[in-house]
């Protein structure tokens, strides 16, 4: 795969969510996750028929991806989840 854009060190709130799930009548609710600031590196890679938004950060282990089918749901993907703006992009040539 070939890395088309990327932007690295991208900080992120990592956590927060609260318990969503079915708890037993009178049971504690879990108190919402930590939260922590966690630097991304976020990536999008043409993969032959569509482009992967891709995200990884060696300190806390976090990685993910998603498929788009073009590189500008791509970018709208990354401002949506991430917050990144469209001058933040590093082209790859």
């Amino acid at each position: 795969m070939n890395v088309v854009k990327q932007v690295l060190g991208h900080h992120v709130i990592s956590g927060g969510e609260s318990h969503s799930g079915w708890l037993p009548k009178g049971a504690a609710v879990p108190k919402p996750m930590p939260t922590s600031d966690v630097a991304l590196d976020i990536t999008i890679e043409f993969d032959g028929g569509g482009y992967l938004l891709c995200w990884r950060s060696s300190a806390s282990g976090i990685t993910g991806d998603l498929w788009y089918q073009t590189l500008d749901d791509a970018e709208r993907g990354a401002a949506e989840n991430f917050g990144v703006s469209t001058d933040e992009w590093q082209i790859i040539p």
